[in-house]
């Protein structure tokens, strides 16, 4: 019986560290995918002829740089 309640121990903090990293994994894909949205929107300013539309691209891409990072439930600023 003590082995079993060892196993099941061990397998209910196996669970739980798999579901820690999900949401670091999670976290992390969220700021690459912030960050490939703001790079986006740099290039295209910088490849825009228009000055308006260059403004706007620019202005996009500084709010959404000043903007706080969203985090996962699952893994809390520490």
């Amino acid at each position: 019986m003590p082995t079993i309640a060892r196993a099941i121990t061990e397998l209910a903090r196996a669970v739980t560290d798999l579901a820690k990293q999900q949401g670091r994994a999670s976290t992390a894909l969220a700021d690459v995918a912030r960050e490939q949205r703001i790079t986006n929107l740099i290039v295209r300013s910088q490849i825009s002829a228009d000055p308006e539309e260059k403004r706007r691209l620019v202005a996009e891409a500084s709010s959404r740089m000043d903007a706080p990072r969203r985090r996962s439930p699952h893994n809390p600023i520490e």
